[in-house]
C-alpha cells in the first residue's frame, strides 16, 4: 500500500474517531456516561442556570432544553398577551443526593403520601413511592432535559384549573420546541409507570438518547443501585419498567 494512502486512510480514522469523540463528550459534558446518566455530577459543570422573572431561586438544566424553554414561553405569550401568568420552571434538575432525599423521606414516613407506610412491607412502600416519585438513579431529572412547569396539581391544568389554558396550547404545540410529556395517561403506557404527571415536561432530542444509553447501561449491568438508598435491595427490575414505561409520542421527536 502506497504511503501516501496509508496515511490518508489513517487521517480519515482517526479523524472520524475524533469526531465520535466530540460529540460523545458534547452530550456528557465531559462527564463519565454512567455518572451523568444516574445525576452523580456536579451540575455546575454541565448545566445552566435559569430564573423565573421575580423568583430569586436557581434551576439547572442543559442549556439546550433552557434555549427550547425560553422560545417556548415567548411563543406561548404572543399567542396569549392577555394572560398575566407565564410558565414558570418549579423544578428542573435533580442529582442522585436530591432525589435519595425524597425518596428516604417518603420510605421512612417522614414525608407524607397516599397512604402511611407503617406496617407496610418494602415492596408496598416501594409501589406507593413510584406512584409519583423515582428511585434515585432512574429520575429523567437527572438529566437537566426535564422541567415541572408551574404547578404539581394535575387539577391545576384540567377543566376550570387555572392552568387549562396553557395545557391545552402544551399539547397542540410543545412538539414545535422538542418537548413531551413522558406521563401522560397510563392507559396510553400500557398501564405501567408512574401516575400522570401534567406538569413534567421532557427535551425530547436529548432526553431520548439518555434514555436509551440509560437502558443499554442498565442491560450490561452497568448501574447498580442495591445498597445505595432504603428499600433498593427489593427493587428488582423495576427501574428498567419506570424509566422506559413513557408517552411513545416523545419517541417521535428528533
Amino acid at each position: 500500500m502506497p504511503f501516501l494512502f496509508r496515511c490518508l486512510v489513517l487521517v480519515l480514522i482517526f479523524g472520524t474517531f475524533s469526531l465520535f469523540s466530540q460529540t460523545t463528550d458534547e452530550i456528557y459534558q465531559g462527564i463519565a456516561e454512567t455518572s451523568y446518566l444516574i445525576g452523580d455530577f456536579p451540575r455546575e459543570k454541565a448545566l445552566v442556570s435559569f430564573t423565573n422573572p421575580g423568583d430569586p431561586r436557581q434551576f439547572f438544566l442543559r442549556k439546550e432544553t433552557k434555549a427550547a424553554f425560553i422560545k417556548l414561553k415567548e411563543e406561548y405569550k404572543k399567542d396569549h398577551p392577555q394572560e398575566r401568568q407565564e410558565p414558570f420552571l418549579i423544578s428542573a434538575h435533580r442529582s442522585f443526593a436530591d432525589q435519595k432525599s425524597i425518596w428516604d423521606d417518603k420510605y421512612s414516613g417522614k414525608k407524607k403520601m397516599r397512604e402511611p407506610v407503617k406496617d407496610k412491607t418494602p415492596s408496598q412502600i416501594i409501589s406507593l413511592i413510584l406512584e409519583f416519585s423515582s428511585a434515585p438513579g432512574t429520575s429523567r431529572h437527572h438529566w437537566g432535559t426535564d422541567i415541572d412547569i408551574n404547578a404539581l396539581e394535575n387539577s391545576y391544568f384540567e377543566k376550570g384549573g387555572r392552568g387549562e389554558t396553557f395545557y391545552t396550547w402544551m399539547k397542540k404545540n410543545a412538539h414545535r420546541f422538542g418537548f413531551c410529556q413522558p406521563y401522560s395517561p397510563k392507559s396510553e403506557r400500557a398501564g405501567k409507570g408512574y401516575n400522570e404527571e401534567k406538569w413534567h415536561w421532557s427535551y425530547a432530542p436529548l432526553s431520548n438518547k439518555f434514555q436509551k444509553a440509560w437502558v443499554d447501561s442498565y442491560k450490561k449491568g452497568k448501574l447498580n443501585f442495591k445498597g445505595k438508598f432504603q428499600g433498593s435491595d427489593f427493587l428488582g427490575d423495576l427501574p428498567l419498567e419506570y424509566v422506559t414505561s413513557i408517552n411513545p409520542d416523545c419517541a417521535r421527536i428528533d
